[in-house]
């Protein structure tokens, strides 16, 4: 298994083809989550030409929680510094709810690094947002994990999702450390909002229409106040807040395919669009 040790964290990760000349996409999960998250879509993302990272955040997954603080800002310099590692200049980053917190952030904070965003159910932090994170930090501290899986597969997903789906949510849940999984509660119930303004990329976000993690009124917030010349909001039909698990598998949208193409951009990376 590959690991990587940046800024004092070992951090696994998943390289699919380094040699490759096309794109390169750099995926950043979320919370209660790790790279296998974006399992259904890589093989979306043409393998034989384009170069898929995929990372297990510190705290999530096999990169293992070793007491050190972090937050959204020392999630995206993790990310830099496994793209310099990594010898990647400039990616188009993925991430999904608090990974599309910390890309908005990467974006902003080093723009030079980004080739394009495509955040999918990100988290727009506010004050409700902390209160909520209280609430699962003393759960979880108090009995672990699995109040928080059998809860979170049901009440995150959409009218879409199926009992597979579901267990396949619980199961990412059960895999968590009870203390990395607190360490980034915390970083999702302190953070505040990334500077949207500063954010020129093109940029794509993702919706649920039954998402309510990250609802629809805080992604339309975040497309407002980026200043991305080109950005789109594509809203998922019965889709709630694990889009890459709930709306897999579903046909390419030639009309988006073709938004990407203009911004030089694979026209495949619309797998995750879903449903219209």
């Amino acid at each position: 298994m590959p690991y990587i040790t940046v800024n004092q964290k070992r951090l696994h990760y998943a390289d699919s083809n380094p040699a490759a000349e096309g794109q390169t996409y750099v995926f950043i999960h979320g919370l209660g989550s790790s790279q296998n998250y974006y399992g259904a879509v890589l093989p979306h993302l043409t393998p034989s030409t384009n170069r898929c990272i995929a990372i297990d955040t510190y705290g999530s997954g096999r990169s293992h929680y070793t007491g050190l603080e972090q937050s959204i800002d020392s999630i995206a310099q993790d990310i830099v510094k496994v793209m310099d590692a990594l010898k990647v200049p400039k990616a188009v980053l993925v991430g999904h709810s608090m990974g599309g917190t910390v890309v908005l952030h990467l974006a902003a904070r080093y723009p030079t690094r980004v080739v394009a965003l495509v955040t999918i159910g990100p988290v727009h932090p506010t004050a409700s947002t902390g209160q909520i994170f209280e609430k699962r930090i003393q759960i979880v501290s108090e009995d672990g994990m699995e109040p928080i899986a059998n809860s979170v597969p049901r009440a995150a997903t959409g009218s879409g999702s199926t009992p597979l789906q579901r267990a396949f949510i619980r199961e990412l849940i059960l895999g968590q450390s009870p203390e990395g999984y607190v360490s980034l509660c915390h970083v999702v119930s302190e953070a505040t909002a990334p500077d949207y303004a500063a954010v020129k990329a093109p940029l794509l976000i993702i919706a649920g229409d039954e998402d309510k993690s990250a609802p629809l009124e805080g992604c339309k917030h975040i497309l407002a106040h980026a200043s991305s010349s080109t950005k789109t909001l594509e809203i998922l039909q019965g889709v709630g807040h694990w889009h890459c698990i709930e709306a897999s598998d579903e046909h390419v949208d030639t009309e988006y395919a073709r938004w990407f193409n203009e911004q030089k951009i694979t026209s495949s990376y619309y797998a995750f669009v879903g449903r219209r």
